[in-house]
């Protein structure tokens, strides 16, 4: 019998989904790692389990089906050097998937993508995976839940050597359990050895990391002057404050301004369709918001609809006489790349060029900073968050919506009373030589723009109609009004067991995604290709936004519920598609299709309320 080594040390790596935190918590048989932390921070615990000393590091989890390029490069850093917490000797890693979600095809990129790019290629040589739930599987096993989520799950715990575990929080002895789970590393350490770091990634990293700190305190310091010079410059005690609210879609805009104004006068947890304007009086300040839609993170500007934009320029007028403050709320949970340097820059020129003197950048998401600072995160990102904060000249401020502390609150109504003492109030020129946004020669180029968008979006609208038309009619057994005239009859749903046709509904998506690539015929098969992944990418966004409302509400109740369900899903990515297409976005109390599937989309009253007013939404 071989004999068990005295210690125990693996990093605990998942998605934020996944519930690590519960892992670790069972092998060390107390609260070791706090359930509310989604934090870009690792966290390390230790115990002694079954006569060992156990070592655990629980690295920061990546949003579930974002891409590599998605995620912060705080967050990198700090999950590349998750391996130097823990002792000489790292058995392995313990990959956490929650079992009473769905795994997507996109799940499972995402997560090889990540723990290749933190670890490297051997990294799934020294990897299991162990499945977390809370005995709310029923009756079924694990085997169960494999072979319903299909080829995504297999293919990744192939790629483990099919190693695998299961831990249940539902309350009972997981001694034997975890004494399994050890015995299952030990086996896999016996075959493959201890995991060795790449030192050089983790120096290079190490030394990009001082470099970053370095940088930041010389922008935390350069920042705190000019305040200073600017407070000189204050006349007003408490200067009035008109703001307008200007970001991405799913920025946390709505909630960011009832934090501000201390009430819940914004509609948080939906898009925002009309610019919208709510006052109170703030710490002795009159304090005027106006909400506006947001544009898209992904998609170019020619995507933000007509009407939207007019919306966004009402509410230039609803801060009569205008405003003193633009905040552009930023989610710093993500990565803020080039492409959306590009895409806030082009969606901002809509207010002139003199806009930037009156921009505070609103880092929302607070909460994901840990203990990092806001200038840690600037410098990571490196050249085109720098730009956007140099064309601020410097002002930005961290907001945390799940709090609602005082003193953040404060802190940014000072800085909006020191940037309007060093400026005149902003307003909309007309005069296309200093201020037009959108000069004359530029019209044609943008009326091609547009007509390109418009054409893809209607093709878009064709595809999607094809695959909504099939799922809804094939789990509602409606057969009666036949299959649309543009649908080949290859694409009739074959007869089959319940079983296959759930998980045929459960990776329709990724076969859609896979039929329409393919199809032959279509002249701008290639620009749609491209419209497609961005149209992915948002969609992501969406259900990741809804998430963190969620687990608030499983944590607070204690039980738990599965992730928005594929009508529920449908439903958005149909809200998507109706926007693109008309211009509008289209209300679930006034569309069809939002009254057909109002009645699916959540399983509770009291979820639905919690979504509505915890959810980070526009």
């Amino acid at each position: 019998m071989k004999k068990s080594a005295k210690e125990l040390n693996a990093v605990l790596v998942g998605s934020k989904s996944s519930r690590n935190y519960l892992v670790g918590n069972i092998v060390l048989g107390r609260q070791a790692f706090d359930p509310a932390d989604v934090t870009s921070c690792c966290e390390r615990a230790e115990g002694e389990v079954c006569g060992r000393t156990v070592t655990l590091v629980k690295a920061p989890g990546w949003l579930r089906g974002y891409t590599l390029s998605n995620t912060s490069e705080l967050f990198k850093t700090e999950a590349v050097l998750s391996v130097t917490l823990c002792p000489p000797g790292l058995h392995g890693f313990i990959l956490v998937v929650y079992a009473e979600l769905p795994f997507k095809n996109e799940y499972k990129n995402a997560t090889r993508e990540h723990l290749q790019h933190f670890f490297g290629d051997k990294v799934w040589d020294h990897t299991i995976v162990v499945f977390s739930h809370r005995g709310h599987l029923g009756h079924k096993t694990i085997e169960d839940y494999i072979a319903r989520e299909g080829a995504p799950l297999q293919s990744l715990l192939e790629a483990c050597g099919n190693r695998y575990h299961v831990l249940c929080d539902d309350g009972t002895d997981n001694d034997e359990k975890v004494k399994e789970l050890f015995e299952k590393i030990d086996s896999m350490v016996a075959e493959n050895g201890c995991y060795e770091a790449d030192s050089t990634l983790v120096q290079s990293v190490e030394s990009k990391r001082k470099e970053v700190d370095k940088k930041a305190e010389e922008l935390r310091l350069q920042s705190q002057q000019q305040r200073e010079k600017l407070r000189n410059l204050l006349t007003e005690p408490t200067p009035n404050l008109r703001i307008l609210m200007v970001g991405w879609v799913f920025s946390c805009k709505s909630a960011s301004g009832n934090n501000i104004l201390s009430a819940e006068m914004f509609q948080s947890g939906d898009r925002t369709v009309k610019a919208l304007k709510q006052s109170g009086e703030v710490a002795g300040r009159e304090v005027v918001i106006v909400d506006t839609p947001g544009w898209w993170k992904f998609l170019p500007v020619e995507f933000t609809p007509a009407i939207l934009k007019s919306e966004i320029l009402k509410g230039v007028s609803l801060c009569s006489p205008s405003p003193n403050v633009i905040l552009l709320a930023l989610p710093l949970d993500t990565s803020f790349t080039d492409e959306q340097r590009r895409v806030t820059e082009d969606n901002m020129r809509l207010f002139g060029q003199r806009v930037w003197r009156h921009v505070i950048v609103l880092f929302t998401f607070g909460d994901a900073l840990g203990d990092k600072t806001i200038e840690q995160h600037i410098e990571s990102e490196g050249k085109p968050l720098r730009w956007l904060i140099e064309k601020c000249e410097n002002r930005y401020h961290v907001l945390d919506n799940m709090q609602a502390a005082e003193g953040q609150i404060t802190d940014l109504l000072q800085k909006m009373e020191e940037m309007v003492a060093g400026n005149l109030s902003f307003y909309l020129s007309a005069d296309p030589e200093t201020d037009d946004p959108q000069p004359e020669e530029d019209k044609s180029t943008e009326n091609k723009d547009e007509n390109t968008a418009k054409e893809i979006t209607e093709q878009l609208s064709i595809q999607w109609d094809r695959s909504n038309w099939e799922k809804y009619h094939s789990r509602s057994g409606t057969n009666s009004m036949g299959l649309p005239p543009i649908m080949s009859d290859s694409k009739q749903k074959s007869e089959g067991s319940e079983g296959e046709e759930e998980q045929e509904h459960r990776h329709k998506d990724d076969q859609f995604k896979a039929d329409f690539v393919a199809s032959e015929g279509d002249a701008a098969s290639g620009l749609m290709k491209r419209w497609m992944a961005l149209l992915e990418r948002e969609w992501s966004r969406r259900e990741v936004a809804v998430e963190p409302a969620a687990w608030k509400h499983i944590r607070k109740d204690g039980y738990d519920t599965s992730e928005p369900d594929s009508d529920q899903m449908l439903k958005s990515r149909e809200r998507v598609r109706l926007w693109m297409s008309s211009g509008y976005w289209t209300d679930p109390e006034t569309s069809t299709i939002g009254e057909e599937l109002e009645e699916e989309e959540i399983p509770t009253e009291d979820y639905r309320q919690t979504v509505e007013s915890h959810s980070t939404g526009d």
